[in-house]
């Protein structure tokens, strides 16, 4: 947890330790910093408003270098800042004052869900034109490099991949990722727009991700049907 308020640290924390999960804490950006190169955890709390550091900057941060769960828990609920949250790679975003029964369960959610596809995806290689899915490796592979992709971005990817050429509904996605916790297409736009500009040769006229006005969105590439796909486990 990357917090400066030394009450909301303690009372967040205490409040976790009671749940079971063992929880460290930094108390400035730097400090985060530090901690988070040393070594992995499973989930990221971060606060935005930090004294010697914007917490959007250490967002980005560590989304350039780790794939970990990043939760932002902050005061700044303004559009602009959710939307820059998770274009940033924030998995979740919470706006301080929260309810503390839904904070423990989206927190034990995010946890669960990130242990579950990462059982459930194994070795999973999904291979779409030049598009390789590679879920051992939780990331995808795009003319032989690989596109950095969050654990979202990857859980998103793969749900499409797995019904290839198929439009799937927004509500559905949202479902799929979030449990039901978020209904915000805007917020599925953004993963969408983000994931994108990671996979595609021309994000502003996609090859793979396609947009299905009204309803949802599709994978696949024109020509390609699913049984043409290369998918190993």
């Amino acid at each position: 947890m990357v917090e400066d308020d030394a009450v909301s640290q303690q009372v967040l924390q205490r409040l976790l330790e009671s749940e079971g999960h063992v929880v460290v804490t930094a108390s400035s950006y730097h400090e985060g910093v530090t901690m988070i190169d040393r070594q992995p955890y499973d989930l990221v709390l971060l606060d935005l408003i930090l004294g010697d550091g914007d917490g959007l900057d250490l967002c980005r941060r560590i989304r350039a270098s780790h794939q970990t769960p990043i939760m932002i828990i902050t005061s700044r609920g303004g559009s602009a800042d959710v939307v820059s949250g998770l274009e940033l790679g924030a998995d979740d975003y919470v706006v301080k004052p929260f309810n503390v029964d839904e904070l423990t369960a989206r927190i034990r959610a995010q946890l669960r869900r990130t242990s579950d596809k990462r059982r459930s995806e194994g070795g999973e290689q999904i291979r779409i034109g030049d598009l390789l899915i590679d879920a051992g490796l939780r990331d995808a592979i795009v003319d032989g490099h690989r596109a950095g992709l969050t654990n979202k971005e990857l859980e998103l990817l793969i749900l499409l991949a797995r019904h290839l050429g198929r439009a799937i509904a927004k509500e559905e996605i949202l479902d799929h990722l979030f449990g039901g916790e978020v209904r915000s297409e805007k917020i599925l736009a953004v993963y969408i727009r983000r994931l994108r500009k990671k996979v595609e040769p021309d994000p502003d006229n996609p090859t793979y991700l396609h947009t299905v006005r009204g309803f949802g969105y599709r994978l696949g590439v024109k020509g390609l049907s699913a049984d043409d796909a290369d998918r190993r486990r």
